[in-house]
């Protein structure tokens, strides 16, 4: 199961790729409008529909007259938005809008909130924490190059890495409930 913390921190897709309402899962699979909305539009293509269909979808949810997918559909859109944090190229769609957000950025704020701590200094040290550190344009890459390919495991291994090198040797996550670049 991804996490869902890490798929929405780095992705910027507030929706969830393990089912939840219609909207959550479009917003998960297929992101969203530079309004801010579900990508109605991509949706409908994805699942052969119109996009007034996928769009009574997720106004039914609101309404006592509901409009809901058809099993098919709601099938193809429920694997659409596991895919997305789950597989290699549902990882990399995922991430091409936060990508083109950082593409030349020379650097960023990267912060992270959960169990985290120094490895090897006994009890106490491993806590609940929130950290902040500087990303190079190089490290933004790495990072995304890095949950793109292995998911949360390689990005965690990443970021113990960089925060080994770059904050404190034998820095260690036992958890990340947040994350966040600026």
């Amino acid at each position: 199961m991804p996490n869902l913390n890490i798929f929405q921190g780095l992705t910027g897709r507030q929706g969830s790729p393990t089912g939840g309402s219609v909207r959550s899962m479009i917003v998960a699979a297929f992101g969203t409008t530079s309004r801010g909305g579900p990508n109605t539009r991509a949706a409908a293509q994805e699942l052969g529909v119109s996009q007034r269909s996928v769009q009574r979808w997720i106004a039914g949810e609101d309404r006592k007259q509901r409009s809901k997918p058809r099993a098919d559909h709601l099938s193809t859109l429920r694997t659409s938005a596991r895919q997305a944090a789950t597989t290699k190229k549902g990882r990399k769609a995922s991430l091409d809008k936060a990508r083109s957000r950082f593409a030349n950025r020379k650097s960023a704020r990267l912060t992270t909130h959960g169990m985290q701590g120094p490895e090897g200094g006994g009890t106490g040290y491993s806590r609940q924490r929130t950290v902040t550190v500087e990303l190079g344009a190089n490290d933004i890459d790495a990072m995304f190059d890095a949950y793109e390919k292995g998911g949360d495991a390689a990005v965690t291994q990443w970021l113990e890495q960089h925060h080994s090198a770059n904050y404190v040797p034998g820095w260690t996550f036992e958890g990340i409930d947040t994350i966040g670049i600026e």
